[in-house]
């Protein structure tokens, strides 16, 4: 093993959360900082790969709304000047399906959250959606507040950002272990010791690998991701979420960000434990199932059939996010914020993270603190989110 390296913090992890932290880290003075990856930036095994991901305001409940207005409006912004590039392309999200109660749910706490979402008459949603199929008892909301993320441009945005404010990230670099000291704390990779004075761990499915407290809190369930060409150009299709019946209770769709193809997915939020180092490629009866979806909810003909592949989601019971602090050592903070909806957040969850690292607080801009929504053990009683996609 070779000899140790000293930095103010370390990141593990660089996906899209683990990269915001490092960015936020370093716009705070925290230097040098250092940004380990298992695998290569942008590697399809873990959560943030891909060129598109949906952002929209519309949550079961007042909270996330809330937060996702702050997302929206100050965060993604912040990071596009820093990256001189549109990240986040402005696009209706229709939510639609005959689940009347979970989509009631959400109009009720979209408008206690004052965000631009409408409750749409069965005419008026074929009217301006006639590629979309809308039940005749079904309930049908329009956000106005959504859009399409540029995935992939964002990740290579904020590594560039991370490399020009003198961050440095180191690919291929599997963290074994993280072990707090008196002085400095321990990052054990395969072939060297990192010395850092704080630690970030946003490892994504592989945070229950590095923070014991984490495990059987946080499950790793894999996700079928299939991509189609349709009769007509996918962008003219808003991004869509339709609440379905079982087994397909929730389906979404967005239009892909670089070539004319229809990103297309079942949301699965339950499902036994996986090995995130022993993921099976999607079974063909996963792919007929999207298919077969496809053909009740659109009203457009599917050409083709592109190609499938894996995504994680790295879930919690309640589908929250997860940012906080090792047991007892405030120098070390870990987030699980995903729960399949965590992509649109991260420019903020990389914030939070940053700055409980360095100040040991980090407040929400809708108030409170970031414990009091997102600790592991938090006392919330009842879930903050309830189940919705946002892939």
């Amino acid at each position: 093993m070779s000899q140790s390296q000293r930095y103010r913090a370390v990141v593990i992890g660089a996906g899209v959360v683990g990269l915001a932290a490092a960015w936020h880290l370093l716009r705070l003075g925290c230097r040098p900082v250092a940004v380990l990856e298992r695998f290569r930036i942008g590697h399809s095994s873990g959560s943030s790969h891909g060129s598109a991901r949906m952002t929209r305001s519309t949550y079961a409940t007042p909270a996330y709304a809330a937060l996702m207005r702050h997302v929206r409006g100050e965060e993604w912004p912040r990071l596009e000047r820093a990256a001189g590039a549109t990240l986040v392309h402005p696009a209706d999200v229709v939510f639609f399906g005959p689940d009347r109660v979970a989509l009631r749910a959400y109009a009720a706490a979209v408008e206690k959250a004052g965000v631009a979402v409408e409750r749409v008459s069965l005419a008026e949603a074929r009217q301006r959606f006639p590629s979309l199929r809308f039940p005749d008892d079904g309930e049908i909301l329009q956000d106005r507040t959504g859009g399409v993320i540029a995935a992939e441009d964002t990740i290579r945005a904020l590594a560039r950002l991370v490399g020009m404010d003198g961050g440095v990230v180191l690919e291929d670099t599997r963290v074994r272990a993280v072990e707090p000291d008196a002085d400095l704390i321990r990052v054990v990779s395969e072939h060297t010791i990192f010395q850092a004075e704080r630690v970030v761990v946003a490892a994504g499915a592989w945070v229950p690998e590095l923070v014991p407290v984490t495990r059987g809190a946080v499950t790793v369930v894999p996700q079928t991701v299939a991509y189609v060409r349709l009769a007509v150009p996918a962008r003219r299709l808003p991004s869509w979420v339709h609440f379905g019946d079982a087994p397909r209770h929730v389906t979404y769709a967005l239009p892909e960000v670089g070539r004319d193809a229809l990103k297309v997915g079942h949301h699965a939020t339950k499902g036994p434990a996986a090995n995130p180092d022993a993921i099976a490629p999607p079974r063909d009866d996963e792919v007929a199932s999207i298919r077969d979806a496809l053909g009740e909810i659109l009203g457009v003909p599917v050409l083709e059939m592109l190609g499938s592949e894996r995504c994680l989601y790295s879930m919690t019971p309640t589908e929250d996010f997860v940012i906080d602090r090792w047991p007892g050592e405030p120098r070390i903070v870990y987030a699980s914020a995903c729960s399949g909806h965590g992509f649109k957040f991260a420019p903020l969850t990389g914030r939070l993270l940053a700055e409980l690292a360095v100040h040991g607080k980090a407040d929400l801009p809708t108030g409170g603190d970031v414990a009091s929504m997102f600790a592991l053990q938090r006392d919330a009683g009842q879930p903050a989110i309830g189940a919705v996609t946002q892939r």
